[in-house]
């Protein structure tokens, strides 16, 4: 069946802990270890995004100095009239793949699945619940007129998010917050 993935540092770490990874595949079973242990929540997201760090740094770093600075830099691309495209990246905040078809020299179609779409989706048609949303039900809340509790899961999925982020009472539509940072609402 289909079931919501989660997107990001976390589901990254989780991928890297499979077994029999190859030479040239990211071998860190730490955190499925802390995943068994603990389970998903705030803190793991943030110690995985914590955790990546250094690890991009040292990669970036060889990458660099891989680099062939008196090597052709580059190669201008042959642009058809008409085509199809895919790419996909692994982004800071998850997965991203975008779709293009052009006809004519004009783009007939794009499509764009971003890291946010994937966490913050909604229920599906069978009514199973996105990322987001199962990690926000049951989330303790200390003050309800104030939950900052729930721009803190907000900002373990995307650091960006949380600055969209309302909450509202779900029985008489009152909004409770409105999450603020650097003055933008």
């Amino acid at each position: 069946g289909h079931l919501p993935l989660e997107a990001g540092p976390l589901a990254r770490r989780i991928a890297a802990a499979g077994p029999d990874a190859a030479s040239h595949q990211d071998d860190d079973p730490l955190f499925l270890d802390i995943l068994n242990r603990i389970g998903p929540s705030v803190m793991t997201r943030q110690l995985a995004r914590m955790h990546e760090a250094p690890k991009y740094y040292t990669w970036a770093r060889q990458w660099l100095d891989d680099l062939d600075l008196q090597g052709s830099f580059y190669t201008k691309p042959v642009e058809h009239e008409s085509g199809k495209g895919f790419g996909s990246t692994e982004a800071a905040r998850g997965s991203l793949s975008d779709w293009i078809v052009i006809e004519d020299g004009k783009i007939e179609n794009y499509q764009v699945v971003t890291p946010t779409a994937w966490n913050i989706g909604p229920r599906d048609g069978s009514g199973a619940l996105g990322p987001i949303e199962q990690a926000l039900v049951g989330s303790p809340v200390v003050d309800t007129s104030d939950p900052v509790e729930l721009g803190h899961v907000a900002r373990s999925f995307d650091s960006c998010l949380v600055c969209t982020v309302h909450a509202y009472d779900g029985k008489t539509g009152k909004e409770l917050s409105k999450f603020v940072i650097n003055g933008m609402v």
